[in-house]
């Protein structure tokens, strides 16, 4: 529906790799970089290609976030309510993504799921933020 729309918020994941070089965090700047250029070039052309490749670069930022999420609360003393909001967040991307996947809602709704998705971009890049704020 808004072709443009899902590039333009694909934009914001420039801000997760300036934060990772302001906190010295290069791999998760060097990550969010290839998901950024991923996530523009599918939405420009949306293929079986583009796709997969596009869901490698998500699967490595969730891991790598994941790890030093993990690597952070075990390392330095966190309060439950900063790990709740990131859970939180990737909750979220779940409910949009996945459960709007097999209930055709969401993301996926022919007529507003575009907005969804862009949703779904900023609620991942904060709960990133999150991340390296700890």
């Amino acid at each position: 529906m808004y072709p443009c729309l899902l590039q333009i918020s694909s934009l914001f994941f420039i801000t997760n790799i300036i934060s990772g070089v302001w906190y010295q965090q290069y791999i998760y700047s060097l990550l969010f970089s290839f998901l950024t250029m991923t996530s523009i070039i599918f939405h420009s052309m949306p293929n079986l290609y583009t796709n997969i490749i596009d869901k490698c670069a998500i699967g490595s930022v969730v891991c790598y976030g994941g790890y030093v999420l993990y690597s952070k609360i075990n390392s330095i003393e966190v309060s439950v309510i900063q790990v709740s909001l990131i859970v939180s967040s990737f909750l979220m991307v779940i409910v949009l993504f996945f459960y709007g996947y097999c209930r055709n809602k969401y993301c996926y709704d022919v007529d507003v799921g575009d907005k969804y998705h862009c949703l779904l971009h900023v609620i991942s890049s904060l709960g990133h933020h999150g991340i390296l704020l700890l």
